[in-house]
């Protein structure tokens, strides 16, 4: 056995084949990362094994915005070496430049992307890439998706409809932003700000509250709150539902609906 492993020891030597011990790998933690739009973000990438006296290089990239085109270059990194000082080792494209770095550590198979102040555009997926510039084939890459996510906006809140004993109206309420989006509820306030239960056949679906056959009953303080994974924000209406005689125009009852949401954003039922 001994005299058969060393013929192949010789074999080997003498075919020129080099014999590795282990293949480079590229990991990232996670497979999607979440952060808030305007926050920076580090995305880990660690590498093995570590090359002693080698050139490696590192690159980040983005997918396109359209499936097919090319990818988006963030930056590459050639680590300096004895016999490569290689004294701008570290090349961020133009459209990073100030937005993009690397938190690399060689020794330590350290290639971390730094994003900062990220921006919706920024979630895509990412592909940290490490080789050894000695041996092409030595190279690995992982990938990972970022998600940035964006609180909902101010909602603005509206009544479609006459507020007239008898009739039927909506109350809609809308974030222009927010990223997962935002999930509405209203919810009805008395006149201490404590919360009371919805007027009987009413529907509250995907932000609009519609309220049938009104009621004086149905008069109060309303509050739509929209929420998503970050934080909420909410705004409100005051309806006061009047008999036909008494009542004002359909247009005039949306406009004073609109001036008590001017007064009353912010306010929360308890």
């Amino acid at each position: 056995m001994a005299a058969t492993l060393g013929i192949l020891g010789i074999c080997l030597l003498f075919s020129g084949v080099r014999v590795t011990s282990s293949a480079m790998s590229v990991t990232i933690t996670d497979k999607q990362y979440k952060i808030a739009r305007g926050d920076d973000v580090v995305i880990p990438c660690a590498f093995t094994p570590q090359p002693a006296d080698e050139s490696v290089q590192i690159t980040w990239t983005a997918a396109p915005d359209v499936a097919g085109d090319p990818v988006i270059k963030i930056l590459s990194f050639n680590s300096p070496t004895q016999y490569n000082p290689n004294p701008n080792p570290l090349k961020v494209q133009t459209n990073y430049k100030g937005r993009a770095n690397l938190k690399q550590d060689i020794a330590a198979g350290k290639a971390d992307l730094l994003l900062l102040k990220v921006t919706s555009a920024d979630t895509r997926r990412y592909e940290c890439g490490v080789e050894n510039v000695d041996n092409e084939e030595d190279g690995m890459s992982d990938m990972t998706s970022l998600i940035v996510l964006v609180a909902p906006s101010t909602p603005v809140c509206k009544v479609e409809g006459t507020l007239e004993y008898s009739q039927d109206v909506r109350l809609s309420c809308r974030s222009e932003e927010g990223t997962p989006a935002p999930v509405y509820k209203w919810q009805r306030c008395d006149t201490n700000n404590r919360s009371q239960p919805n007027p009987e056949n009413t529907t509250d679906l995907n932000g609009v509250l519609s309220l049938y056959n009104i009621t004086k009953e149905t008069s109060g303080f309303f509050t739509c709150t929209s929420t998503n994974e970050i934080r909420s924000a909410s705004c409100n209406l005051i309806l006061a539902v009047m008999p036909p005689s008494k009542s004002m125009a359909s247009v005039d009852g949306i406009a004073g609906a609109v001036v008590a949401v001017a007064v009353f954003i912010g306010v929360i039922c308890i």
